[in-house]
């Protein structure tokens, strides 16, 4: 079903400037409005009945949870409840999409999408960083993609390579991942052999694989260095050699001359690849890392089909020349051009799946199921309860600029966002009709960044330790590279020491562990604990000896202990350890997209009941713990306990079955914990 020819005429109107930030009032409320009578024209015509409008208990949790990742303080609850205006709810939703909270809660969703991963090597922090800044600035969609797609050469000067650097060496699982991610089409089954279910054959993978066969994993900037010392070095021993031997000899030469200019060609020759050898090896601590952190684009490198090909259609070995295979026809790139065509046919307008893959993700975020599911198997037969909606929020995306942010905000202004949930659970794979949202539970940097406002309250981003970190190190490298080759030669030889003393202390570390485990309880043992901490500091000091970077750990500093600070989710590294919290309750490992989980398990109804981190009245310390000491009475300590976690004031029954629990404090400790348990409060109903 395509578009009304009345509505393509309303939507210059809609949407009068492109990129302007944010929207203008009347321009988003037109498009939630059209969203809604889309939707609702579609249930009429099936006889289906949207869900009630929520109470504004009910929305004021449900925004804060969806909108800013947390719940909504004590006091923020209370605003909102008690304020009369008759627009308080389009308020609330733009104070929050303008929040940092809003750039918090969509940094995760979009890093467990992308599978950031902040300890992985020097570039995984900067990607961490330049991600988060790009969101948090409301770089385009499009935008964000294209550089991703086009990036090249070392982390320090482009952090966007992150994006094919966490695939290193994984070329054809980084194609399959950006097909699936960016274009919902899941062709990874013919990377091996022709699709089963689709129209895909192998050798259309390696035509489309093609438009990144230059990718090498290589620093130039290391390579550039490395050459730039040789040649100093090698100008600085000619000049003392004397001239006799390199000036030519007037006149015509002897066979005796001929043979000894071939003999000193050959010795100067052997004499360079000498000095390269030596330099390598004495900058290779300086520059050993770089390779892992850059690529370089080669455009002499290309695909060639597996050698174990059986199909027809090509040759083993088959040197492939990069072609689309569905939208615009795009074949015949010039080598060095491959990527930036490749980006520019996947992230255009007109791209079949580009734009209806990222609403319909986004849909999906703000109302817990897409318009069409599986979000990551599109084909031709892909089809929607609502496809004037989807065509819709399509034309909207584009009408937005790709601004995600003034995307979301119409979604969250929608009535659909304001309607009570499905009471049943969607089957998957079956085109939905949006009577309401779906009923989901808080994922677990929600449950994470909630937990955060019962212990500190209304707790935002702090000052990034991540950007300060990134910083030092792009600094780091800079004043690396731009080092004088006679220095850097002496850098370099004082970091191959330093590698050999490093090596050392790592040994007698490890002969240290096993003498602590296998000593006696006692004397010898304490001795043996003694030498094992004093090995662990030799080590630890040996490393900043020799390291070019200082022992940089990078992104750890800034986690604390990965769970036990006061930091939100999106400020700490990430994954998260297995064993922390956010992981328990389904955090992603960030190996596939979008992998984390919401699903119920006893080791995480364990958690809400005896660990520390989840009681917050383990302390006066907490601020729900110091909130409850200034209470005066019982009803006012149950009124304060149902509005910091139910956002909501407790009824008439609700204190008839839990005021008595409020007059002694250990059953009021139990009751806080019965209700950080129950769907209550871990469902945004």
């Amino acid at each position: 079903m395509k578009l009304s020819r009345c509505l393509l005429l309303l939507l210059p109107a809609l949407f009068p400037a492109a990129g302007a930030k944010p929207l203008p009032e009347n321009t988003v409320a037109q498009a939630a409005a059209r969203i809604d009578r889309l939707l609702e024209d579609d249930l009429q015509r099936a006889k289906l009945a949207p869900t009630a409008i929520i109470d504004d208990a009910t929305f004021v949790r449900r925004a804060y949870l969806g909108i800013a990742g947390r719940i909504p303080s004590a006091e923020e609850a209370r605003a909102f409840l008690d304020d009369k205006s008759p627009t308080k709810r389009a308020v609330l939703v733009d104070q929050l999409v303008a929040s940092p909270g809003f750039d918090s809660h969509l940094f995760n969703w979009t890093a467990d999408l992308l599978r950031v991963q902040t300890r992985q090597e020097q570039f995984g922090l900067g990607w961490h960083v330049w991600l988060r800044k790009s969101l948090a600035e409301d770089m385009p969609w499009d935008t964000l993609v294209s550089e991703m797609l086009t990036s090249n050469g070392h982390c320090s000067d482009d952090p966007a390579v992150g994006y094919y650097l966490r695939d290193r060496n994984m070329q054809l699982d980084n194609f399959s991942n950006t097909m699936q991610v960016f274009l919902g089409r899941q062709i990874g089954c013919a990377q091996c052999h022709d699709h089963p279910f689709d129209d895909w054959s192998q050798f259309e993978y390696y035509q489309m694989a093609a438009f990144g066969g230059g990718i090498e994993y290589k620093s130039k900037d290391a390579q550039d260095a490395i050459r730039k010392t040789v040649k100093a070095l090698s100008n600085n021993r000619t000049a003392k050699e004397p001239a006799a031997n390199f000036a030519p000899k007037p006149g015509k030469k002897s066979k005796q001359d001929l043979n000894k200019a071939k003999q000193l060609e050959k010795q100067r020759k052997n004499e360079q690849q000498r000095l390269t050898r030596t330099v390598g090896r004495q900058l290779n601590p300086l520059f050993k890392d770089f390779n892992k952190n850059a690529i370089l684009e080669d455009p002499g490198s290309m695909l060639k089909l597996p050698e174990d090909y059986q199909y027809r259609d090509g040759k083993p070995g088959e040197v492939i020349q990069p072609e689309t295979l569905f939208g615009e026809k795009v074949s015949n790139v010039a080598p060095e051009k491959r990527r930036d065509t490749f980006a520019g046919w996947l992230t255009s307008r007109d791209n079949p799946y580009f734009t209806k893959v990222i609403a319909n993700r986004l849909w999906d975020r703000v109302f817990g199921h897409g318009l069409v599911d599986p979000l990551d198997d599109w084909n031709d037969d892909s089809t929607s309860a609502h496809p004037e909606v989807l065509a819709y929020l399509e034309t909207t995306m584009k009408g937005a600029n790709y601004d995600l942010r003034q995307f979301l905000r119409i979604l969250y202004r929608t009535r659909l966002f304001q309607r009570a949930c499905l009471e049943e659970e969607p089957d998957m794979g079956v085109p939905l009709a949006f009577r309401g949202p779906v009923l989901t539970r808080m994922s677990a940097e929600q449950l994470h960044d909630s937990f955060l406002v019962l212990f500190h309250g209304e707790v935002e981003d702090s000052s990034n330790e991540f950007a300060k970190d990134w910083e030092a190190y792009r600094s780091q490298v800079k004043s690396l590279l731009s080092t004088e080759p006679k220095q850097l030669m002496v850098m370099g030889k004082s970091a191959q020491e330093g590698e050999q003393l490093f090596r050392k202390a790592q040994s007698e570390f490890r002969a240290a562990q096993r003498a602590l485990s296998d000593a006696d309880t006692g004397e010898a043992r304490a001795k043996a604990q003694r030498e094992f901490q004093e090995a662990r500091r030799a080590v630890g000091e040996a490393r900043r000896q020799y390291d070019p970077f200082k022992g940089m750990q990078m992104g750890k500093k800034a986690g604390g202990k990965n769970g036990n600070s006061t930091l939100r989710a999106s400020e700490q590294p990430a994954p998260f350890n297995p064993g922390t919290l956010v992981r328990e309750f389904g955090g992603s490992d960030r190996q596939t997209p979008s992998s984390s989980h919401t699903e119920a398990t006893v080791p995480q109804a364990l958690a809400l009941l005896n660990n520390n981190r989840t009681d917050p009245l383990s302390g006066k310390k907490t601020r729900l713990g110091q909130a409850l000491e200034r209470c005066d009475s019982p009803e006012e300590k149950l009124d304060l306990l149902f509005i910091t976690l139910f956002s909501q004031r407790p009824d008439a029954d609700d204190k008839q079955r839990f005021l008595v629990h409020a007059k002694d404090p250990a059953a009021l400790r139990d009751l806080t914990r019965a209700m950080l348990t129950s769907s209550r409060f871990l469902f945004i109903q």
